[in-house]
């Protein structure tokens, strides 16, 4: 059967439509919702279905009379049910992640998914406990509950839970009604209450209380526009005022004349408002013009972002502003560019030669004509009219020279998603505004909420999009439902997962090891690509060893230190040392840090694993600042016995007995030159100092007691005399005997300490072939030439002439070179 033009369900208001789609025949058994509790999800989410136990029902006139919440899609096909502990639940709703959020009437809040796994709960604290809670609103991720002293408790995310209270509006009876505007809408950013109160309005929020000093009410709903910048306020005689929020203007009125209270009311975008009855739904625009839809039972309404969707047993249908693009191409009797161009369309599947003349006659507006028809067919429900709409746009592009047709593209794909999307199976009605208006990635969500894994995976493969979020939750979906060994599902899963690079298994892995598939989840982890995901989970799961290798195989030190404080706290320090010290980069890390931190538990770490070196080397680093002597020799002696201990330490032993002996040395010269500080300096530099200070004796004392080498004596103690400035000490040095350092050291330390005369004295001492040029370093030119003429160093020769500035000894030096070249 051929579908009705559009604007058979057009209804004018002024010189604006509305247009009343049916969207699906509902497919559960015939309901009436006026004797349940409904929660009904945006975005054309699922329908929460809870038995009114404030209403009395007769046996076998519903086939929900059971305690539990039946979940529907939208199209009315079952979902599942929610099974609750028996507690009245105060109030309930979905939230922006389709779980929904039951407030208990004992303060406990409760949260499932749609799933199906285990729900979590927090508690809206002591004073819900004690007093009760009555009734709830919610928002996207916060919720406010009233308690049974009209008490209002808020969280602003449900995710981290931190329960507080707003000002006591100081009310004594139960409000006519009341509502919320949520944070994002207000100035304030903080949560605001509207409350129903006498025949007046009362602001509450978390500073303070505000009476808007209205004398109209009561009123028996309020309702904020999705912008937050008016409030709808229906009174019990059934009339509806449209306000601002600051409650100073007021833009419409409409007065029904019945005394009968609305049931529900939504906003219609933002402008309009519809108000169900017991058997219309009158929708009041913003000039106070009205537009009645008659039903044979009250209509539950949801507020969307474009429009409001009215549902009741039978039917739900969609109530929206017909677009400015949909009135140019469909408005009867209009002769815009893009309704000429649609009636091409037709022309053309009637070979009419008409089509080509209107495309040419409209010839300056064809690009225009064409973005509209592709606008007109995105605000389109009825999938033939957007086939048509978007036929006609292409038509139109095919006699445009340039035209860019990713725009027509993208709304192709677009519209075939959302059709995908409401179709009576997925049952998600949503418009192609709201479809935008959320990331795919969230629409994909909401299909692996359903575990409609096929259906997702088709739909990123569609857009190019990775699909790996699609294959974890189908993999976490079967664990949590599969009755085979851990072996089995080891397959069954890896069959699918192999194929899928870079794909993270923790997930997956978290939900078996909770699912009691602990094999499972280690083996899984085996093929996790990210090391800083698997360590954490391999730790929660008991796998200490396991989550050490890997973070050690990572290569990433802070990640092998996160597992080293894991196991620090979680082990006794016994079990602790036996565990790091199997591992050679655990320990090293673990020293270092200690080392760093200075802390004390290095040293039982050392006395543990027997390492007795590097404890007596803990014991001298701890004790190099240490200025009482005493003290200092007690605790090497300690460490002089630790590696007595230990036949592998005979080397350090030694060195340890030396240091000991060393300090009492250095102990004892400080008592001969009083003022001096000698502890803590090492040998070399004690003998330096004792040579600096002109103690020669206690110097060679020091020589012959500690066996010092005589290569290095001569060196110490040539560079400590010509510190000293004491040259007859340096003179007899050199003459005592052949210094087996030789005698260029000399030379080289005067002329470092700027000495030359004395550096002379030694430069005939050194080899023939350096003194030219050790004569020439401290300016001595003629003592060079003549080193270097009895040398016959014709080269050196030229070079101090070069050098020098005396006219005679450049000639002397010219009749040399002379003299050696002719001979």
């Amino acid at each position: 059967m051929a579908a009705q033009h559009p604007t058979t369900e057009w209804h004018a208001m002024q010189d604006i439509f509305y247009r009343k789609h049916r969207i699906y025949q509902m497919q559960w058994a015939e309901l009436d919702l006026h004797k349940f509790r409904v929660a009904a999800s945006s975005f054309g989410g699922p329908i929460a279905l809870l038995r009114d136990d404030r209403q009395l029902l007769e046996a076998g006139s519903t086939p929900l009379l059971d305690s539990a919440i039946h979940v529907y899609s939208a199209s009315g096909h079952s979902i599942g049910k929610i099974e609750h502990d028996g507690l009245h639940i105060a109030g309930f709703s979905w939230n922006n992640r389709e779980e929904l959020v039951c407030v208990q009437e004992d303060g406990n809040v409760r949260i499932f998914s749609l799933s199906g796994h285990g729900p979590t709960s927090f508690s809206l604290g002591p004073e819900a406990k004690e007093k009760g809670v009555v009734d709830c609103r919610f928002w996207d991720q916060g919720l406010v509950a009233m308690t049974a002293e009209f008490r209002f408790i808020y969280v602003n995310d449900i995710y981290e839970p931190k329960p507080k209270l707003l000002v006591d509006a100081h009310i004594t009876e139960m409000p006519r009604s009341w509502t919320i505007v949520p944070p994002h809408l207000t100035l304030s950013h903080h949560v605001e209450v509207l409350l129903s109160t006498g025949k007046t309005i009362l602001s509450v929020d978390a500073v303070g209380v505000q009476d808007q000093l209205l004398e109209q009410g009561p009123y028996s709903r309020i309702s904020v526009s999705p912008n937050g910048r008016l409030v709808a306020l229906c009174t019990e005689l059934g009339r509806i005022q449209v306000v601002s929020t600051d409650f100073q203007r007021s833009f419409s009125e409409f007065d029904r004349c019945v005394d009968e209270s609305p049931m529900d009311v939504a906003w219609c975008g933002s402008d309009a408002v519809v108000a169900s009855f017991a058997s219309e739904a009158v929708l009041v625009g913003p000039f106070g013009d009205t537009l009645a839809f008659p039903h044979d039972t009250p209509v539950h309404l949801v507020q969307e972002l474009d429009g409001v969707r009215m549902l009741n047993g039978s039917v739900h249908e969609f109530l929206f502003k017909v677009s400015e693009e949909a009135k140019s191409v469909f408005q009867i009797g209009s002769t815009s560019s893009s309704a000429l161009l649609y009636d091409a369309l037709d022309s053309m599947r009637a070979h009419s030669s008409r089509a080509d003349e209107i495309v040419r006659s409209i010839k300056d507006e064809l690009p225009l004509a064409v973005d509209t028809c592709i606008a007109a067919a995105g605000s389109e429900p009825i999938v033939e009219f957007q086939q048509a709409l978007l036929r006609t746009a292409s038509l139109g592009k095919s006699f445009l020279p340039i035209y860019n047709g990713d725009k027509l593209v993208d709304m192709c794909k677009h519209l075939r998603i959302v059709n995908c999307l409401a179709s009576y199976s997925v049952g998600i009605p949503v418009s192609l505004l709201q479809f935008q208006s959320l990331p795919f990635e969230e629409w994909v969500a909401r299909l692996l909420n359903r575990n409609m894994h096929q259906l997702a995976t088709q739909l990123c493969k569609y857009m190019e999009e990775p699909a790996d979020q699609v294959f974890i939750h189908w993999a976490c979906a079967k664990i949590r439902s599969s009755t085979v060994d851990d072996d089995q599902l080891y397959r069954i899963l890896m069959a699918k997962l192999e194929h899928l690079p870079g794909i993270s298994y923790v997930d997956i892995a978290e939900v078996a090891n909770k699912s009691g598939y602990q094999r499972l989840a280690i083996r899984l982890l085996q093929h996790e690509p990210r090391a800083a995901n698997q360590v954490p989970l391999l730790i929660s799961m008991g796998q200490d060893e396991a989550a050490m290798d890997e973070a050690i195989r990572s290569g990433d030190a802070d990640l092998v230190y996160f597992v080293i404080f894991h196991l620090f706290k979680a082990m006794p320090l016994g079990d602790f040392f036996q565990v790091i010290s199997r591992t050679r980069v655990a320990g090293q890390l673990f020293e270092k840090y200690c080392k760093e931190q200075k802390s004390p538990v290095l040293e039982d770490y050392y006395f543990q694993d027997d390492a007795f070196a590097k404890s007596a080397q803990l014991i001298l680093i701890e004790n190099l600042g240490e200025r009482d002597v005493g003290k200092l020799v007690a605790n090497l002696k300690v460490a002089l016995k630790i590696l007595q201990g230990d036949k592998n330490s005979t080397l350090e032993a030694k060195a340890m007995d030396t240091q000991v002996r060393l300090a009492q040395s250095q102990h004892q010269i400080e008592q001969e030159m009083a003022g001096e500080v000698f502890v803590g300096l090492t040998l070399n530099e004690t003998l330096a100092k004792c040579i600096v200070k002109g103690n020669y004796t206690r110097a060679n004392k020091l020589r012959n007691e500690y066996k010092i080498p005589e290569r290095r004596f001569y060196w110490i103690k040539l560079h400590s005399l010509v510190q000293r400035r004491d040259w007859a000490e340096l003179a007899r040095l050199a003459n005592a005997k052949k210094p087996p350092i030789g005698y260029r050291p000399f030379v080289d330390e005067c002329i470092q300490a700027l000495q030359y005369q004395e550096a002379s004295k030694y430069i005939p001492r050194c080899d023939a072939s350096e003194r030219a040029a050790l004569y020439l370093r401290i300016g001595f030119y003629h003592e060079a030439a003549q080193t270097a003429s009895a040398a016959k160093d014709v080269a050196m020769l030229r070079q101090i002439h070069s050098m020098t500035q005396d006219p005679t000894l450049q000639h002397d030096i010219s009749v040399q070179i002379e003299q050696i070249a002719s001979s």
